[in-house]
């Protein structure tokens, strides 16, 4: 009984690992993909993603839209589907962790899929992801709002909207 019991455990730790790790390979033009679960550290420490370091390092968040962020950070989470062969996901993807760097704790706050060309993701559920990076926020795990590529203001002016309106909502 010890033995089946040993075996199983092994066995939900080994696919739980395989399911947690992301695949790699190469898109159409060249550049590195990640599919599946992305680390902050894999983006960090890989030098094919010396794009998000710099990235983290050069984004400059304006400091009261940062300052409402961080006021909320204990009330939402980021399911960020991102491609790492897309320029808008080079572009957007570090803004938003320096965003969650500086106002939260990324490890608990942000949860990074990375996507192939045909958007396959292998994470455990569908979210309905139409084009990459899309940035699902969501409070208590129900989606309260999206940013994706066509963000028309800064990563945290973004998410701060989608934190106030959801928090007037909850007043009503």
């Amino acid at each position: 009984m010890r033995l089946k019991s040993l075996l199983l455990g092994g066995g939900l730790l080994l696919s739980t690992l395989s399911w947690a790790q992301s695949t790699t390979s190469t898109a159409s033009n060249g550049r590195k993909v990640l599919k599946g679960k992305i680390e902050m550290k894999t983006l960090m420490n890989d030098s094919a993603f010396a794009w998000f370091y710099s990235g983290v390092n050069k984004y400059q968040p304006n400091d009261n839209m940062l300052n409402y962020v961080k006021d909320n950070r204990g009330k939402f989470n980021v399911v960020a589907v991102v491609s790492t062969w897309d320029d808008a996901s080079r572009k957007l993807l570090p803004a938003l962790y320096k965003v969650i760097i500086l106002g939260g704790s990324p490890d608990e706050q942000i949860t990074t899929f990375g996507a192939d060309e045909k958007l396959q993701t292998n994470a455990p559920q569908d979210y309905k992801v139409k084009k990459v990076p899309t940035f699902i926020v969501l409070r208590e795990g129900k989606e309260i709002g999206r940013i994706n590529a066509d963000v028309e203001d800064t990563m945290e002016s973004a998410l701060a909207k989608i934190l106030l309106k959801a928090n007037r909502k909850d007043k009503d």
